[in-house]
């Protein structure tokens, strides 16, 4: 099974400054474009390790996916 099609964690669990990240990466996904870390880090404007582990988590609960590009959008069940 392709890991895309594991089920999404629950979103209740995410703190406030990971659904912002998510959002980040989700303007960026809605334009067809992987986020990179670096126009993460510059939208974001928050410390780099505070990034990573909230990327870190966003992966480990299927909401996101790292690719070579960057980071993209997980499952979902609303279309752009």
């Amino acid at each position: 099974m392709d890991e895309r099609d594991d089920p999404r964690g629950d979103v209740q669990e995410l703190s406030d400054f990971e659904l912002a990240v998510y959002e980040t990466v989700a303007e960026i996904d809605v334009e067809g474009r992987a986020a990179d870390f670096e126009t993460i880090e510059r939208l974001m404007e928050a410390p780099e390790e505070d990034l990573w582990a909230a990327l870190g988590h966003l992966v480990s609960v299927n909401h996101l996916h790292s690719t070579p590009e960057g980071y993209v959008l997980g499952p979902h069940d609303w279309d752009a």
